[in-house]
């Protein structure tokens, strides 16, 4: 519980210039959006490397983070078209913490085989990818693997600021092998192995500990700083039941509760409000889909975003 004597709290409610939700004169509203008060705890200089993890959002924070100067190793991966359609480097999307976590944690490890399942013609699909359940040879799978290990280790190597784009708390996990899964293994071989797979709800508990030891692990040593934000993208199916319009407003306040959590527990994590900027322009601020946000729109968010880290630190 976060609380101060109440003298206190009136005394900084009135030295706090941005405490009035805005209306449409305030100079926080613009073209349609609440860009709302953005205090840095570490600034970025052009050519610093930022390494991304997170859901497909951290893809459209990559471009933005490019056209402005800085180095983005994730930028640069890319898998063929016939493996994961769509932006090159999509296989990258992570979308849940426990995933996140498991990126984190491999880099010094042997890659293995968990979260690899059999598809048939001699042939796997790897869970642990956002490959859209499109199945490749065994022996290509283990090294994609490792070109996405090394990607890490080397990225992170170079790397003093991390963003994070955490997406949703829906994640399917494997019993036996202790696994998250990026993609929901197929009814057949759930159907072949009873029990082995679970479908996890997680709550705040269970994102906090994931997400808390991933950024422990970031930032060892005072390594790096981490800029947390929440992806406005919302999640496209539902396995919790109930509408998918209701499970993804859960989803974005357990990630948002847990990232005021870390900001509070960290003193090397910031939070930027890219969740909170483009759902006030509401479903203007996407394509038909309701579901992806429209280019434009992320440029001016990270556009806000850079400003406020990168060219305080130049001026």
């Amino acid at each position: 519980m976060n609380q101060i004597a109440g003298q206190e709290a009136f005394s900084e409610a009135l030295r706090n210039k941005a405490r009035k939700y805005p209306d449409r004169s305030d100079a926080r509203y613009e073209g349609g959006m609440i860009f709302p008060e953005v205090t840095p705890g570490f600034h970025l200089s052009t050519g610093d490397s930022v390494f991304t993890i997170g859901s497909c959002f951290a893809r459209n924070v990559e471009k933005a983070l490019l056209a402005r100067g800085l180095t983005v190793p994730t930028a640069h991966f890319t898998a063929p078209q016939e493996e994961a359609p769509g932006q090159p480097n999509r296989i990258l999307n992570q979308y849940n913490p426990g995933t996140m976590l498991q990126c984190v944690t491999a880099l010094d490890r042997p890659v293995d085989g968990a979260g690899l399942y059999p598809a048939g013609k001699g042939e796997v699909l790897d869970c642990l990818l956002a490959t859209g359940s499109r199945p490749v040879a065994e022996a290509r799978a283990m090294e994609r693997r490792g070109q996405i290990r090394d990607l890490y280790a080397e990225g992170l190597a170079q790397s003093d600021v991390v963003v994070v784009t955490l997406g949703l708390v829906e994640t399917w996990y494997d019993n036996e092998t202790g696994t998250y899964l990026n993609e929901a293994p197929s009814r057949k071989l759930m159907n072949a192995h009873p029990g082995r797979f679970l479908f996890q709800q997680l709550d705040i508990g269970q994102s906090q500990m994931l997400i808390f030891e991933m950024l422990e692990r970031l930032m060892e040593k005072g390594r790096r700083k981490v800029l947390l934000t929440v992806s406005p993208v919302p999640i496209q199916v539902t396995f919790a039941g109930g509408d998918a319009v209701s499970r993804n407003a859960y989803s974005k306040s357990v990630l948002r509760v847990v990232a005021e959590l870390a900001i509070q527990s960290f003193k090397d994590v910031d939070y930027f409000p890219s969740y909170e900027i483009i759902t006030t322009l509401g479903l203007n601020a996407y394509g038909e889909d309701n579901v992806h946000v429209r280019p434009a729109i992320v440029d001016r968010v990270i556009g806000y975003m850079t400003s406020r880290y990168l060219c305080e630190a130049e001026q």
